[in-house]
C-alpha cells in the first residue's frame, strides 16, 4: 500500500508496480492451478482418447458382425439336424425321404407320430385298386384285387 500513497510521474514506475502486481497474479494463479493440465495437453490428450473410442467402436462392430456371423451359421445348423432327423423319421416309418418335409410338429415325437400316420395312410391307400382302373399292385391281377377286397369287405 506504500506504493500507492506515493504519486506516480512516470511510466516506469507505473511499469514496476503493474510488473510486479501482474507477477503476483501469475504466482497465484499458478498455485491454484498446480497439478491440472495444460490446454495443450488437454487437446493431446482428448485426441488420443477419440482415437481410442474409434478404434474401440470398430472392434465392438466388427464383433457384432462376428456373432451375427456366427448365429446365422448356428441356426442354419440346426435346420440342417432338423431335416436329417425328419428324414431317418421317415425312413423308419417306411417312407420315402422326399416326405420328410412334410412331417409337421415340433419335436422327434410329433415327427414321428405323423411319420406313423403319413405310412399307415399309403398303406391303406396301396390295399385297395379303384374298380375300372388298370391299376394293379405288382404280382397282381386287378381282378384278384377286387375280389379279395370285395370278399374281405362282405364276409370278415
Amino acid at each position: 500500500m506504500a506504493e500507492l500513497e506515493k504519486a506516480i510521474t512516470t511510466q516506469e514506475e507505473l511499469d514496476e508496480i503493474i510488473k510486479d502486481r501482474v507477477a503476483r497474479a501469475k504466482e497465484s494463479a499458478a498455485k491454484k492451478f498446480e497439478g491440472w493440465i495444460s490446454p495443450e495437453d488437454s487437446e493431446k490428450t482428448t485426441a488420443e482418447l477419440q482415437r481410442q473410442i474409434e478404434a474401440l467402436q470398430k472392434a465392438v462392430a466388427e464383433a457384432e458382425t462376428t456373432i451375427k456371423e456366427r448365429d446365422a451359421s448356428i441356426a442354419e445348423a440346426a435346420r440342417y439336424k432338423t431335416d436329417l432327423d425328419k428324414t431317418r423319421i421317415a425312413i423308419a416309418a417306411g417312407l420315402d425321404a422326399k416326405y420328410a418335409s412334410r412331417l409337421q410338429g415340433d419335436d422327434a415325437e410329433a415327427w414321428k407320430k405323423d411319420a406313423e400316420e403319413l405310412a399307415r395312410d399309403f398303406a391303406a391307400a396301396k390295399k385297395y385298386v379303384p374298380i375300372g382302373t388298370s391299376e394293379t399292385p405288382p404280382g397282381e391281377t386287378a381282378k384278384n384285387v377286387q375280389f379279395e377286397t370285395w370278399f374281405k369287405e362282405n364276409f370278415s
